[in-house]
């Protein structure tokens, strides 16, 4: 893993010695770092601590005091503000969609700007509302007012990748949207993210939001000073500082839990078990038809208490952590000593899931999340 002060010749978007001052105030402190390219950074920090500058800087929203800022191999500095503005894309909080316009023409506003033709602009905004989960039969003509919070989100999403820009800059994308919304929206992204390999700068001060979303954190202090640069499982795993310790905080653990995955090594020896992995929120585990291996229905799994045997219920081998004490904890409700059987991709029991199994894993991440990158 690079150091926080490294910059690699590869990257995207290359920060070199970068300050800002207002008035005599320093909000960017000679900041060095590197994006790297098809990456999903976020800028994560208490407030003031300059990340937005930092991500206002990169399309000369805001204009640095001194230092380097490379997109690509091209200073952003040598080039025409508003012609760089064109290349990458913007998305913020409040989205700032243009009222007097439909959701069509505000999508299609970048490529408007760049002299697209109507044929292939409306080609690629029908393409972008599919891509984002809106039906362009349903949204195309609307209105942004008579849009919720998450679909003019997503209407602004479509907007910053109209023309495909190599880079996204996003601030407080999902901070206006309510919470189930808000997490419908940053899995979403996520997605689309990946199917897509565009570049994404993004300023967030939710934590939760930064390790669920990010390939890799960076932790930011007063100043814009980089307590921490890496994958987010070594961030929450081992804070660098004192300063990202405080960030992380009192939800430590059930961050590893939502970071972390069931490996072969924290099972318990094998047992005999129902060949049904239980899927949160579809009724499983402990409540299967009978014959799968419910409790009651004579099948594996519901042995008599003190065999050691699972009970009641399965989890996939690789199932995420918070998965498996929500499992645990439904099957408690009906046994002591709650068991799970561990199913492999083919269903097959390969070992047994406890509480201690839960206990192994976040000791083993705490253990590996100096070596993550």
């Amino acid at each position: 893993m690079p150091g926080a002060a490294g910059v690699e010749d590869a990257a995207a978007i290359r920060f070199e010695a970068v300050r800002k001052e207002y008035a005599g105030a320093v909000a960017v402190d000679d900041l060095t770092l590197a994006v790297r390219a098809h990456e999903l950074l976020v800028l994560v920090g208490p407030s003031g601590c300059g990340k937005s500058t930092t991500l206002r800087m990169a399309n000369r929203l805001v204009e640095p005091t001194s230092g380097r800022i490379v997109l690509g191999d091209e200073d952003v500095t040598d080039v025409d503000p508003v012609a760089l503005r064109r290349r990458i894309g913007y998305v913020i909080q409040n989205v700032g969609l243009f009222p007097h316009r439909t959701v069509a023409q505000n999508v299609g506003t970048v490529p408007g700007l760049l002299g697209w033709d109507r044929r292939r602009t409306r080609a690629r905004v029908l393409e972008l509302l599919e891509l984002v989960g809106l039906d362009p039969d349903r949204y195309a003509r609307r209105w942004p007012h008579e849009l919720s919070g998450g679909e003019r989100q997503r209407v602004g999403v479509a907007r910053a990748l109209a023309t495909d820009p190599p880079v996204l800059l996003m601030d407080e994308p999902f901070g206006a949207v309510d919470p189930v919304g808000r997490a419908r929206l940053q899995q979403e992204f996520a997605r689309l993210q990946r199917e897509l390999g565009t570049t994404v700068m993004m300023v967030t001060h939710d934590v939760d939001e930064a390790v669920r979303m990010a390939d890799r954190v960076v932790v930011l202090s007063r100043g814009a000073r980089v307590e921490q640069l890496a994958h987010p499982l070594e961030v929450v795993a081992r804070p660098a500082s004192d300063q990202v310790a405080d960030l992380v905080g009192r939800g430590r653990t059930a961050r590893l839990l939502a970071l972390g995955r069931l490996e072969p090594e924290d099972l318990e020896p094998r047992h005999d078990a129902p060949a049904r992995a239980a899927t949160p929120g579809d009724g499983a585990p402990g409540d299967a038809a009978p014959g799968d291996g419910a409790p009651g229905d004579g099948a594996p799994g519901d042995a008599a208490p003190g065999d050691g045997a699972p009970r009641g219920g399965a989890v996939r081998l690789g199932a995420e952590l918070g998965d498996v004490v929500e499992a645990l904890t439904a099957v408690a409700a009906g046994h002591d000593g709650a068991r799970l059987a561990v199913l492999d991709d083919a269903g097959r029991p390969v070992g047994t899931a406890t509480g201690d199994s839960v206990v192994r894993a976040l000791r083993r991440l705490t253990a590996a999340g100096r070596g993550t990158d």
